[in-house]
């Protein structure tokens, strides 16, 4: 489930078992309308999806750069002002920054990166079985024979990247190797401002953290994740500790569990919070038993459904739950995810029993569904959230705790992949995704998928996601991002007008330039664009 973009683990959310339809404007229960959510022109072209088109007199195409003749693209990224690409001829491959190359020509090359402020680049490239690092087009490393994803500092001032000759790894920050030896090396990475810098070295099969060139915190025996605390000093490993996980904070272990959900920050950075669960192996069933964690003490207990009997075979013959940082979902794990609201308020779902899920607010409950089968949203002023619940053969769309419009639900596998809110909560989005057998085992992300809108239903799409969606200042308009729209190729909806199809359009590349006015990236054909579409 995603709360505007946050990932979806797939795996997980097919054990919710749901089956969403589309709400009806008045609330009550109806087939999904179909069609687009703006007038359709008479004079205007259609897609596949039955939405129509942007007329190109509304449209803008700027040439930002095309693949050199004889070449082939081997990778892209894109920035908010600037696109970087590798291209590869004659087996040798280069890399182009807005259409002009940048350093030479190499064996391979990996990961490129740009600085936050966008003045600067960087990647590793290949020489004869060594890497080097590139910054900025000019090399800043001696050769070695393994590299890790460089970083960049925010203004673009430091570079790190680390660094193996065999299994002696260092650390290399402005072409300095400094810190401790390790025998293997996470990618680094800066805080905001540049003045610290983690990484992550294994000795001995242990993992350790390295803050600004000093071990810090314990060893581990893996780790999966880690970030800044809010205010860039401290830091949030999800760590594995024989087969146990727990989230380390500052260099201090919480609780052993089988699965960590993810972990929130109060506003002021004083406190954090997560959700986590234990697994039970008992005869023919495996109970689970979800936890909220406050402040690295285990603060409410919950009971999830668990697997075996009527879960049986979704997890194979194994039977085994899937551990480590996950994203929680409240009927299986007993707790979802746990946040703070902008006024630090504490924001969860729990399961007390069978059919008994309830989200709580700052500790208070509010109504019970079987399941809640939605992220909980909370708008950008903390005023207000919204949910989706399940109870009986409906669905309900739940805002301020108050149950509103309910629909049927359907037999077929179905939920709520991500859901969002303006900054005043007066409009709520979220999108519906319909799999079938092969997406039901994790095989492909294909399905079919539409967004709802204020209760309204958009097109529908056989894709492999619909991303980045974001309303507009005003919560009037709002777009997403289509992959997989038509085979590969991918589009954009504004408003619910479709836009041709492209070979690749950038993830998260799509932003508004004013209120009736987008921009994205794409690929069309050889062609690097940057896109306007306008409602006016």
């Amino acid at each position: 489930m995603r709360k505007f973009t946050e990932p979806c683990d797939v795996a997980l959310f097919v054990l919710a078992l749901l089956a969403i339809p589309l709400l009806s404007e008045n609330g009550r229960a109806q087939s999904a309308p179909e069609g687009p959510l703006v007038p359709v022109p008479t004079n205007q072209n259609t897609s596949q999806s039955g939405s129509p088109l942007f007329p190109p007199s509304q449209v803008k195409e700027e040439l930002v750069g095309e693949i050199s003749p004889g070449a082939e693209l081997a990778g892209a990224r894109s920035s908010e002002n600037h696109l970087a690409w590798v291209e590869k001829a004659g087996g040798k491959k280069t890399v182009r920054l807005d259409g002009k190359q940048i350093g030479g020509t190499y064996d391979d090359v990996k990961y490129l990166e740009f600085s936050k402020d966008e003045q600067h680049v960087a990647f590793i490239a290949k020489r004869q079985s060594k890497w080097v690092l590139v910054v900025d087009g000019a090399d800043h490393s001696r050769e070695y024979g393994k590299m890790t994803a460089p970083t960049l500092s925010a203004n673009g001032k430091f570079f790190a990247v680390g660094t193996c000759v065999e299994k002696k790894c260092r650390l290399v920050v402005n072409e300095e190797e400094i810190g401790p030896e390790f025998e293997d090396i996470s990618a680094p990475g800066f805080n905001t401002d540049g003045d610290h810098c983690v990484y992550f070295g294994k000795r001995k099969k242990k993992w350790i953290m390295v803050l600004d060139n000093k071990e810090s915190g314990p060893e581990m025996d893996d780790f999966a994740y880690w970030r800044f605390s809010p205010d860039g000093n401290g830091t949030v490993v999800a760590a594995q500790f024989k087969s146990d996980w727990t989230w380390v904070v500052n260099g201090t272990p919480g609780p052993s569990l089988d699965v960590i959900g993810y972990l929130d920050f109060s506003s002021d950075g004083k406190h954090y919070a997560y959700g986590g669960t234990e697994a039970q192996s008992g005869f023919k069933k495996t109970k689970t038993h979800g936890v909220v964690v406050i402040d690295g003490r285990t603060a409410g207990s919950y009971e999830g459904k668990g697997f075996g009997g009527g879960w049986q075979g979704l997890f194979g013959a194994s039977q085994q739950i899937a551990t480590g940082p996950r994203h929680l979902f409240p009927d299986f794990h007993g707790v979802s995810d746990v946040q703070y609201t902008p006024d630090d308020k504490l924001v969860y779902a729990g399961r007390q029993g069978e059919g008994n899920v309830t989200v709580y607010v700052d500790s208070v409950p509010g109504p019970n569904f079987e399941n809640i089968v939605s992220s909980i949203v909370v708008s950008g002023d903390g005023k207000h959230l919204a949910y989706l619940g399940k109870k009986d053969e409906s669905f309900v769309e739940v805002r301020d705790q108050v149950p509103g419009p309910s629909f049927p639900g359907k037999r077929e596998l179905s939920f709520v992949e991500t859901i969002a809110m303006n900054k005043d909560g007066s409009h709520l989005a979220y999108e519906i995704v319909r799999g079938g057998n092969q997406f039901k085992q994790g095989l492909t992300r294909r399905a079919l998928r539409r967004m709802v809108i204020d209760g309204k239903a958009g097109p529908e799409y056989d894709s492999n996601d619909l991303s980045h969606f974001r309303f507009g200042e005003g919560g009037t308009h709002y777009f997403y991002e289509v992959y997989g729209a038509v085979g590969d190729r991918d589009r954009v909806v504004f408003d619910g007008i479709d836009s041709k199809i492209f070979d690749t359009v950038f993830r998260n590349s799509t932003k508004f330039v004013d209120e009736t006015t987008i921009e994205f990236v794409a690929q069309d054909g050889r062609r690097f664009l940057r896109v306007l579409e306008s409602l006016k």
